[in-house]
């Protein structure tokens, strides 16, 4: 007779786990990051393929690092620093390419869009928003997608970003009118109001 189903580890102790050199940790802590890992990737780089390349990248930096977490922030917190000053990085080193790749994505629309009022399908969607997350300034896009795309409060974004919340909500403002006028009303309804805090 089996027991409750355990509940999945906690960030924190997975990553307490790796440190600690407990069997399994290191394959259990993968499994668990990757995902979340891939999803900054790809919000910050705004460039699905490239996220899958730098995702795998991420992790051995975080892996690299673990021990300079610091225990008394949530892991989590400490992950999105991390993973946003390597994307960065990689940005900073490629930045040539990258502005040609961002601008053959902006210049790549489909020839017909559906029709008004028509439903998206969830990849038609995703390669909407991507596009749209494409246009936004490198800080405008690393608040929204931690604030509205990742769920992170405004107090963390700031911590992360290393700026002030006003600066916050004063990005989001900017990203969510930009991403309106960009693909409204394709998306009408899916972005979450500039009052969100």
């Amino acid at each position: 007779m089996s027991g409750p189903p355990v509940p999945p580890a906690r960030p924190d102790d997975l990553a307490q786990a790796v440190l600690d050199g407990e069997p399994r940790a290191l394959e259990r802590w993968y499994r668990a990051e990757h995902p979340p890992v891939w999803r900054l990737c790809l919000g910050f780089l705004a460039d699905r393929a490239e996220a899958d390349d730098v995702a795998q990248d991420a992790m051995l930096h975080l892996h690299d690092r673990l021990e300079r977490w610091d225990r008394t922030r949530p892991f989590e917190t400490w992950r999105n620093s991390v993973v946003l000053n390597f994307c960065r990085d990689r940005r900073r080193r490629a930045e040539a390419r990258e502005r040609a790749e961002r601008s053959a994505l902006e210049h790549a629309l489909p020839a017909r869009l559906p029709e008004p009022g028509a439903a998206l399908e969830q990849g038609e969607l995703a390669e909407l928003v991507t596009r749209g997350l494409s246009a936004l300034t490198e800080r405008e896009r690393e608040a929204f997608v931690l604030h509205d795309l990742e769920g992170r409060p405004a107090d963390e974004v700031a911590r992360t970003m290393d700026i002030a919340q006003g600066s916050v909500r004063a990005l989001l403002t900017l990203a969510r009118r930009r991403l309106r006028n960009l693909l409204a009303p394709r998306l009408e309804g899916y972005f979450p109001g500039s009052e969100r805090g």
